[in-house]
């Protein structure tokens, strides 16, 4: 974990000596938190360590004096337990030229045999690799084994490349990195989604959507039906869609590395405020998809997991 924290802080982050840091974690994650601080204080003298309690939600806002200390750090580096990535205090933040590499629920998996231990250079060349291809995409459509069919306009929304190397660019992004992403054109996704890897379920997890907005369900659907109950229909729109990119990731049931797995594909419901969409909500989660074939402006860019690019 220690070799992994030092990439962190080193190659991903850059961080200088006369940088101010603030790593950001909670009472469940302050292991790895705490991990990660000794990296950076290696480095500079100047950083801090905050451990709050956890936020109860991914995309719940932290408090804030939590929210104050973000905005007035160089860099940030958030180990919690629930995510802070499309929270308002992270996206304002990263707007005044905050950088910040978020980590929800990573686990030491990520660390020792996952995500963390990937080649960023090999990572940043598949991102850019899969940018160029769907950058001025206009329609997509998904379909899997397990049943996803689904369809989205992405017309004149920007494609996002998290590749995980910060440095001094203006950036808030997921460690580990590794997708490339869009926020679809709000209304035009429809279809049926079918999600073989979601946080929020023991199994699979079947969503109909129409307009955007998912409207129907089956599988073990207690908690999303909660959270649905609690936020209303903004909840339910389609925030994200993303294709993994990083070869050393694995589907261990953890979103965060989950998500960046090379040949898979995910759909996000919730907010999508921080990377042109205009749903504003407290809730982002991601459900992933296996063996996808991905279809671009009607050219097949994935077949059942494989790259054809």
């Amino acid at each position: 974990m220690i070799k992994a924290a030092d990439k962190v802080v080193k190659t991903c982050l850059g961080i200088k000596p006369n940088e101010k840091i603030l790593i950001v974690t909670d009472t469940k994650m302050q292991k790895i938190g705490k991990v990660i601080y000794e990296a950076a204080k290696k480095i500079s003298k100047n950083s801090s360590l905050i451990v709050m309690q956890p936020t109860g939600r991914d995309g719940k806002e932290p408090s804030k004096i939590v929210a104050r200390a973000i905005k007035k750090s160089d860099k940030v580096i958030a180990p919690t337990y629930y995510s802070l990535t499309h929270t308002q205090a992270a996206i304002r933040a990263w707007k005044k030229g905050v950088i910040i590499a978020t980590m929800p629920h990573v686990s030491e998996f990520s660390f020792t045999k996952g995500g963390l231990t990937a080649n960023y250079k090999v990572v940043y060349r598949f991102c850019k690799k899969m940018l160029r291809h769907v950058r001025n995409a206009r329609t997509v459509k998904v379909t899997s084994p397990s049943g996803t069919d689904v369809e989205f306009s992405a017309k004149g929304r920007e494609w996002n490349n998290d590749e995980g190397i910060f440095g001094r660019r203006h950036k808030l992004g997921n460690l580990p990195a590794g997708e490339v992403f869009v926020a679809p054109v709000e209304g035009s996704v429809n279809g049926r989604i079918v999600f073989d890897s979601f946080e929020l379920s023991r199994g699979k997890i079947e969503l109909e959507v129409k307009n955007g907005k998912v409207f129907r369900m089956r599988g073990d659907i207690k908690k999303l039906e909660k959270i649905f109950s609690k936020l209303g229909k903004k909840a339910r729109q389609v925030a994200e869609f993303g294709i993994g990119c990083n070869p050393k990731a694995r589907v261990i049931k953890n979103t965060l590395e989950d998500e960046k797995v090379f040949g898979t594909v995910h759909i996000a419901l919730g907010n999508n405020t921080g990377f042109g969409g205009k749903n504003k909500v407290e809730f982002h989660q991601d459900g992933i998809i296996l063996k996808p074939t991905l279809i671009v402006d009607g050219r097949i860019i994935i077949r059942n997991g494989k790259w054809l690019i």
